[in-house]
């Protein structure tokens, strides 16, 4: 059996345990393009939950972080229009099953915030730019227009159309469970919850 169910931690030690999960997990900015096409660094599997009237939807996202703050960049659509009606949402984020090392996986139930050009475009433009969302929609229209896609000389305008539509899904967490996965151990659960931590055996 694990020794690992009787530690004990700290809200804070947690919450870096937590955030230093979300730094080697989230999607990054790409830097400087050398060529068209999308540059961001991906990160790993994320999903984003959200439930209107009893109907839960699950969408496949990319999500950028700040401390335990999740960010998702997304365009119109079920997610959005699901949020707009229930800010609830929870958050998973995976890795590829390998049973011969330790893994951890994260879940995150908290409020989302949609942050659009409309409602708050000064922290739209400062978000966009820091997680590097803007160079790599420039790639992806240059990439559109050398395939004549969209009209050469035309990629700042429909990007900048794009964006008028975009919206940055901001998500305050209230409870983050960090899994750890052995497989010479039972499974461990961390718990944050308001800023304090639990740890015990998962099922437990």
């Amino acid at each position: 059996m694990s020794q690992e169910k009787n530690i004990t931690m700290t809200g804070e030690e947690l919450a870096r345990e937590i955030i230093e999960f979300l730094d080697r997990t989230a999607t990054k900015p790409g830097g400087a393009r050398t060529k068209a096409g999308c540059n961001l660094k991906h990160g790993r599997a994320c999903a984003l939950g959200t439930c209107v009237d009893n109907e839960p939807r699950v969408t496949p996202v990319d999500f950028f972080h700040e401390g335990m703050t999740v960010w998702i960049a997304g365009e119109p659509g079920g997610k959005i229009a699901n949020i707009m009606r229930n800010p609830k949402v929870a958050v998973g984020i995976y890795e590829p099953v390998n049973h011969s090392v330790e893994q951890k996986s994260l879940q995150l139930w908290g409020k989302a915030e949609l942050i659009n050009m409309k409602n708050n475009p000064e922290e739209f433009q400062k978000r966009v730019e820091a997680f590097g969302i803007r160079e790599a929609a420039s790639g992806m229209m240059d990439e559109l227009a050398q395939k004549g896609i969209i009209p050469a000389g035309q990629e700042e305008a429909v990007k900048e159309k794009i964006f008028k539509r975009f919206n940055l899904i901001r998500i305050t967490p209230e409870k983050v469970v960090l899994l750890h996965m052995d497989r010479y151990n039972p499974p461990l659960k961390k718990t944050w919850e308001n800023g304090t931590a639990t740890v015990k055996a998962a099922g437990m």
